[in-house]
C-alpha cells in the first residue's frame, strides 16, 4: 500500500539521536499517593488506579536503565505495571509517539523521520488518572497533537487529537510499543489479506526487524478455548532474528507462516506477556483508519517485540480537529470471550 510505504520510508531512514545529558528527576508533586516512593523520583508523572500503575513522560532525555545511558525523545508510557505481576511490561522505549508526516510536508522538522521525538513537547496532569501531552505541528512535522492518557483499573485510554495549520491532502502518525522479554512474540487478530480476502483469525509475526513493515507473516489460528500457554506452538527464538535474514525468513516459513499483506482488520489485536493479556482496541474513526504493525524485536534484542500501530487520515482543512480513540487493556488472560467483550464495550456507539 502506498501510504504504508510512505510511513515505512520514514522509519527506515531513522537513526538513534545522541542524548546530551539526562534531565534531573521530575518534581514528584504530581505523583499519585499510592505510587511507590521510588517511582515518584523518576521522570514523568505517575498514575495509579485499580490494578495498574503507569508512568507518563514527555520526550525529554531520561535514564535508560537497561543500556545504562540516556534515552532521548521517547515519550508516552515509560512503564505499565500490574499489581501482583510487579514488572514493567515495556522495554526502555515504552509506548511512544514516534513518526508523523503530512502531504504536503510542513513543520521545522519535516525531514526527520522521528520528528515527534525531537520537537518540544509539554506534559500536564489533568486529574488523578489523566495526563496530557501536546506538541505544535510547526515545531515537528506539520500536525498539532494532543495525546490524553486516562488510566482505568485494567486499561489505559489514549485520546489522540490532531489538526494542521494549513490544508493538507494526507497525514499519518505512528506509535511504537516496545515490549520487554515476552515468551510469545506473535499478535492475534481477525483480518483479511490481499491474496486471501476472507476475514478470519490469524497469528501475525515477523522474521526479524526490517524497519519497513513489509516482512509481516501470517498463519491461521483458532483461539477459541485456548489457555494462554496454548497459543505458543513453537519457540520464536528458533526462527526470529534481531534483524531479519534469509535464514530467519526460511525458518518462519517452515513454521507455517506465509508472507502476507494486510488489507483490513477488525480494529483490535492482542498478545501475551506471560499469562497476561495485552489487548489493543481501536474505535473506527470518522475519517481515516488504523494499521497494525509488527517487528520481531525493535532492533534491540530477541523477545522484545515491537507491537506498533499507525493512523492514516485523508484531506484535512487548516484547524480541523480529528480525534482517534485507542484502548490498551492489560490484565490476566481470561479467555477469548473475555477479549471479545472488552472489544465490544470499547467499540460500541456512544462516548468511549
Amino acid at each position: 500500500m502506498k501510504t504504508m510505504q510512505t510511513m515505512a520510508s520514514l522509519i527506515v531512514g531513522g537513526a538513534w539521536m545522541a542524548g546530551a545529558a539526562c534531565l534531573a528527576a521530575a518534581d514528584p508533586s504530581g505523583a499519585i499517593a499510592t505510587a511507590p516512593a521510588s517511582d515518584s523520583r523518576l521522570a514523568g508523572i505517575m498514575l495509579a488506579n485499580g490494578h495498574l500503575r503507569v508512568r507518563v513522560v514527555d520526550n525529554s532525555s531520561r535514564l535508560n536503565p537497561v543500556g545504562d545511558g540516556c534515552l532521548p525523545g521517547y515519550n508516552g508510557l515509560a512503564s505499565l505495571v500490574y499489581a501482583g505481576q510487579e514488572r514493567n511490561i515495556f522495554a526502555p522505549g515504552g509506548l511512544n509517539y514516534e513518526v508523523c508526516g503530512t502531504v504536503p510536508k510542513m513543520g521545522r522538522r519535516a525531514d526527520l523521520w522521528n520528528a515527534p521525538r525531537m520537537a518540544p513537547m509539554t506534559i500536564e496532569q489533568l486529574d488523578a488518572h489523566t495526563v496530557r501531552l501536546t506538541q505544535k505541528g510547526a515545531d515537528a512535522a506539520g500536525l498539532n497533537i494532543e495525546i490524553v492518557f486516562h488510566l482505568g483499573e485494567t486499561h489505559v485510554d489514549q485520546t489522540i487529537t490532531t489538526w494542521p495549520d494549513a490544508d493538507i491532502e494526507f497525514s499519518h502518525t505512528f506509535w511504537a510499543s516496545y515490549l520487554h522479554l515476552v515468551q510469545n512474540t506473535s499478535l492475534y487478530l481477525r483480518a483479511a489479506l490481499k491474496d486471501e480476502p476472507q476475514t478470519r483469525w490469524l497469528e501475525m509475526t515477523s522474521a526479524g526487524h526490517n524497519g519497513s513493515g513489509s516482512g509481516t507473516y501470517f498463519r491461521p489460528v483458532d483461539p477459541a478455548g485456548k489457555a494462554w500457554h496454548e497459543f505458543l506452538t513453537d519457540n520464536p527464538v528458533c526462527r526470529q532474528a534481531v534483524f531479519e535474514t534469509p535464514a530467519s525468513r526460511a525458518a518462519t516459513e517452515q513454521a507455517g507462516f506465509k508472507l502476507g499483506q494486510l488489507t483490513s482488520f477488525d480494529n483490535f489485536l492482542f498478545g501475551f506477556v506471560d499469562d497476561y493479556l495485552a489487548l489493543w482496541i481501536f474505535r473506527q474513526p470518522e475519517s481515516g483508519r488504523f494499521n497494525p504493525w509488527i517487528s520481531a524485536s525493535g532492533a534491540q534484542t530477541l523477545r522484545r517485540p515491537a507491537w506498533d500501530y499507525g493512523i492514516e487520515s485523508g484531506p484535512q482543512k487548516a484547524g480541523e480537529r480529528r480525534t482517534f480513540y485507542v484502548r490498551f487493556v492489560y490484565k490476566p488472560y481470561a479467555g477469548l470471550d473475555d477479549v471479545l467483550q472488552e472489544v465490544e464495550r470499547f467499540q460500541a456507539p456512544g462516548p468511549p
